[in-house]
């Protein structure tokens, strides 16, 4: 299946449970990325903006999980999924779990919206708490402040932005 991730196992060797996921750059007319504002089960006062996005289901391929968490997440149903333009790999906990993340970031255009989420589980309820629009401008003058997830977002959206997307998915870094 063509973007899936049925080889991974659940657990590597190091006893972190791996978890491919798919995020989405959504980005409205005015060139805004939609993030989200969350916190971590195991530290409150930390508050990352994040896209929307998640973990795969069984069986479920990149691009379905993109769209599936897109909906679930801001309300949107039905864009047009665009390319995987950028890739990440990184490690973190969530409570006392550490997980092993593989993401792959698809790009989606559509008007802007007030996100209406539609079934956040009982984690996301919790631990979401804010949704934006930001300019780059905003995200490159808050980036002193505040934690943007991948941390060279202001960095890594100019060419998205002009539409020089790449021909294989950029690696973000953390």
């Amino acid at each position: 299946m063509p973007g899936s991730e049925e080889d991974i196992p659940h657990l590597s060797v190091q006893g972190k449970k791996k978890r491919p996921s798919a995020r989405i750059l959504l980005l409205d007319e005015s060139d805004r990325i939609l993030l989200m504002r969350v916190s971590l089960p195991h530290d409150g006062e930390a508050r990352l903006w994040i896209t929307p996005g998640g973990g795969l289901e069984q069986g479920e391929t990149y691009e379905e999980a993109a769209l599936r968490e897109l909906y679930e997440e801001t309300g949107l149903e039905n864009p047009a999924l665009g390319p995987c333009v950028w890739k990440r790999r990184h490690t973190w906990r969530w409570g006392d779990v550490w997980n092993e993340s593989h993401e792959q970031f698809y790009l989606v255009r559509a008007p802007s919206f007030v996100p209406r989420p539609r079934h956040l589980d009982v984690y996301e309820r919790e631990y979401v708490h804010e949704y934006r629009w930001w300019t780059i401008g905003k995200v490159e003058t808050a980036n002193a402040s505040e934690t943007f997830v991948p941390r060279r977002l202001a960095a890594l959206l100019p060419p998205i932005l002009s539409g020089r997307l790449p021909n294989s998915p950029v690696d973000t870094g953390v």
